[in-house]
């Protein structure tokens, strides 16, 4: 719990050297923690991420699988580390690596059905293709046969669904409901949702990344000029 609670203060360095006591112990959550511990150092560079500081995330979560492949948060871990250092190599490898991203939120979601994030990462997983340009989706037919089947409606699903599990918790959960309802064409469900995005509390740098987002987005659509 002592644990936990650095994270939830976003003490994350020294969350990381607290678990580093343990490095020793063979131990899943010991192992998935101190990858999310690094990944979050990592993150809190900003622009300035390094693929070798990610590789040393994903060898740690690659660790606390061989241990135990049923644990849910190993595997949502997996799936978040995996697709940012596959990005880190360019468009190509983190297309040629979806599978991967989507394998492990799938798995995590199997074994732990109740965790609402992961259900907002497969929506997500589905918005970032479909929102790819058309020169992204030339570029990938390359390389690639066929990009992955997706739509807008699947997205929707997972993200009704995490909000049903666990309502008003992230906003960007609400924002991507707002995003997907508009391009969907249903206006008032958009707006309402992009106002209870806009409602919610900023406490983490992502929050408010989220924050100006979807007020943008607000301002854009929905604001007569």
């Amino acid at each position: 719990k002592y644990l936990d609670s650095l994270y939830d203060k976003q003490e994350f360095r020294e969350l990381s050297y607290s678990l580093e006591r343990y490095a020793d112990l063979n131990n899943v959550d010991i192992l998935w923690r101190r990858a999310r511990a690094e990944w979050e150092m990592i993150n809190m560079k900003g622009k300035q991420k390094s693929t070798p500081d990610m590789q040393v995330a994903l060898d740690l979560v690659d660790q606390a699988l061989a241990v135990d492949d049923t644990n849910s948060s190993a595997h949502r871990w997996k799936a978040i580390i995996s697709n940012a250092y596959s990005s880190s190599f360019g468009l190509k490898r983190q297309i040629l690596d979806l599978h991967i991203m989507k394998y492990h939120l799938e798995r995590a979601i199997e074994l732990d059905p109740t965790d609402a994030t992961v259900l907002t990462l497969l929506g997500m997983w589905h918005m970032e293709l479909l929102e790819l340009s058309w020169y992204e989706r030339k570029f990938a037919t390359t390389f690639l046969a066929a990009l992955p089947e997706c739509s807008y409606e699947e997205a929707l699903e997972f993200f009704l669904k995490a909000e049903e599990i666990s309502p008003f918790s992230w906003n960007r959960n609400l924002y991507l409901i707002a995003k997907t309802y508009l391009r969907l064409g249903d206006r008032m469900k958009s707006k309402h949702y992009a106002e209870l995005a806009l409602d919610q509390p900023v406490v983490t740098e992502d929050d408010k990344k989220v924050s100006d987002e979807a007020e943008n987005f607000y301002r854009n659509n929905f604001v007569l000029l």
